[in-house]
């Protein structure tokens, strides 16, 4: 087969980003049976260092993702390649494509917490024509959870047969490093100077930080914890930064945006626990990142996480402040069972594999024209 690969979103920082790079590095190492094409938004140097080495046609398309030129004249420029089949990592497809086509649904995030956009009745109305088209008219769904499929089925009554389920791995930058050579290392570089929870990703109200941070402004009246958040604001939400340092204790966070993955790892490494106090998730790979450090997991009691972690995490409501006090309390009170939640966890993380995410993908591109 002649494959198409959509990598427009590289390079964004996202779990998106992430999710594109390691997967189709590991189809284009793998799969020499088909024949691949790769549509970039721009070749940049790192790009073109990644991805030249393995042979397959380039295109730059210049091209946003989210942009109308992706709806009016990528459709055109894929057509032109002839292919047998194309993978859209994520749904923002063009609805006119109108050949064969496999997508990636992450979540449904925005179906249930939109966003807010300052034209947001126009977005909506385009987020949800271009995600019913993505869903109706792909050839193949891979959801990244059992719980993203259920939700698919549910709300697009969609038959379970065109959903197949590829879990995603973990980096192998992300392992156990010594936690007092790390901790010297981000308390150098950052600043950090107390032991510390620690929260990775975006600052979006499905995230729920307002209520971590409440949690923790409660803790740190009985112990000498900071908090530590990694991860880029969104301009859209200013009250976010607003509510999270409105709490008494707010000199004991440290907010230091997007970071990369060097010192994501260390910061991993270096917490006590790793919280992550969302509503929704599509998969939650920051959890298995942390517990494939050493890390202990505190998170959210929603069915993805807990699909994800299996017993190899504490679990609290996360909209209940007093319950994400008495859980990360809990923890810090008993260092034995952090210990051995993070021996659990450690285990758990090496079931995810993106060599193995990359061969069910690989079979579901085989199968989509079957």
């Amino acid at each position: 087969m002649r494959i198409g690969l959509d990598l427009r979103m590289l390079e964004g920082g996202s779990g998106i980003s992430r999710y594109i790079q390691e997967l189709t590095t590991k189809i284009l190492a793998s799969d020499k049976k088909n024949q691949y094409v790769l549509f970039f938004n721009k070749i940049s140097p790192s790009i073109d260092q990644i991805y030249r080495a393995f042979n397959c046609e380039m295109v730059a398309t210049g091209i946003a993702h989210y942009s109308v030129a992706e709806q009016i004249r990528l459709p055109f420029i894929l057509n032109k390649y002839k292919l047998d089949l194309m993978h859209f990592p994520h749904f923002n497809l063009p609805v006119l494509y109108r050949r064969p086509f496999v997508v990636t649904i992450h979540d449904l995030t925005h179906t249930k917490f939109p966003g807010k956009k300052k034209s947001r009745i126009i977005h909506r109305m385009a987020y949800n024509f271009i995600l019913i088209n993505a869903i109706k008219s792909a050839k193949k769904i891979i959801a990244v959870s059992n719980s993203t499929k259920n939700e698919i089925i549910s709300y697009f009554k969609l038959p379970s047969t065109k959903i197949d389920v590829v879990y995603e791995g973990i980096a192998s930058g992300y392992s156990m490093v010594s936690k007092d050579e790390a901790f010297k290392e981000i308390s150098s570089h950052f600043g950090i100077t107390k032991p510390y929870l620690l929260y990775v990703g975006v600052w979006r109200r499905y995230k729920n930080l307002p209520n971590l941070a409440k949690a923790f402004d409660k803790i740190a009246e009985r112990f000498d914890y900071q908090l530590v958040l990694a991860g880029q604001e969104d301009p859209y939400y200013p009250e976010i930064r607003e509510q999270i340092f409105s709490i008494n204790h707010k000199d004991r966070i440290k907010a230091l945006g997007r970071v990369n993955d060097v010192d994501l790892k260390l910061l991993y490494n270096a917490a006590d626990i790793m919280v992550l106090p969302s509503l929704e998730e599509g998969f939650g790979l920051t959890v298995l990142e942390s517990a494939a450090c050493g890390t202990t997991v505190a998170c959210s009691d929603i069915p993805t996480l807990r699909e994800v972690m299996g017993q190899a995490a504490e679990y609290f409501d996360p909209h209940n402040v007093d319950n994400i006090v008495d859980v990360l309390e809990d923890l810090l009170n008993k260092p034995m069972k952090r210990e051995e939640l993070a021996n659990a966890g450690l285990r758990r993380s090496q079931h995810f594999d993106w060599k193995i995410a990359a061969q069910e993908t690989i079979k579901v591109y085989e199968n989509s024209l079957t």
